[in-house]
Parts: structure tokens; sequence; C-alpha cells
């Protein structure tokens, strides 16, 4: 039973990250999805960016047949080269990261995504890579 109370615990942390987030809104799509990214959490190394992004659908959206209407993602940006990864991705019941967690996808292998500009992850790259501490 300590065990598993354990490894309980330990999934909860690592699965539960956006509780204690502070969400600065960043824009809206045309299709009323909007975008937060939380600026504690913004980490630079050069010109590499990793942060935390919210992203919240009102309309909803399915990934694998399970309904969410809101998605975590660990990303790291490459300012010098326009391009993202996602590293993990937490989808969640309720808008603003609430409610159960609905799936939790992880990347083995980093795949880089090249930003297109005046695009919503164009924007987003441009509010963390210019982010002023």
């Amino acid at each position: 039973m300590h065990r598993f109370s354990i490894a309980l615990l330990l999934a909860l942390m690592i699965c539960s990250p956006a509780q204690a987030q502070l969400w600065d809104y960043i824009v809206t799509s045309e299709s009323g999805n909007r975008y937060y990214i939380d600026p504690l959490s913004i980490q630079r190394n050069g010109p590499i960016v990793s942060y935390l992004q919210l992203t919240n659908y009102p309309q909803g959206t399915d990934t694998a047949n399970k309904a969410m209407l809101s998605f975590v993602q660990f990303k790291t940006n490459d300012c010098a080269r326009n391009q993202f990864t996602i590293s993990r991705l937490i989808g969640y019941e309720y808008e603003n990261a609430k409610g159960s967690i609905v799936t939790v996808e992880m990347e083995r292998k980093p795949t880089w995504i090249s930003i297109v500009p005046k695009k919503i992850a164009d924007i987003i790259h441009q509010e963390v890579c210019n982010y002023k501490y």
C-alpha cells in the first residue's frame, strides 16, 4: 500500500502542472480558442526558451475519442531558428486545465516544427522569445 501511495503521489505531481500556474492571455484564434503562457515557467538558455502554454477550446476538441476543453503543453522554442517542439501535452476535461485529466501525451524524440509568420504559433513565439524578466 505504501508503494502505491508514493506512485500515486508522483503521478499526480507529474500530471498536474497547471494547478499553480499564472496564465497570461496572449491571443484568441478566429475559431475562439484562447492561448495563454505561464510567465513563471519561462526558462531561457541562449536562443532556446522553454515554457508552459495553456489552450482553451470553448467548443471542445477530441483526441482519441476523448472530449477536452483545454490542453497544457510543455513547449520549447528555438528563437534563432523560428521553430518549436512540444515535449508533453496534458488534456483536461474543462477549460483552464480544470477537472479530470483526459489524456497525457509525451514525445520521446523532439520534432521541431517551423513557425509560419503571422499565425498563432508566431504570435506566441514572439511573446516568449521577447519576454523581459
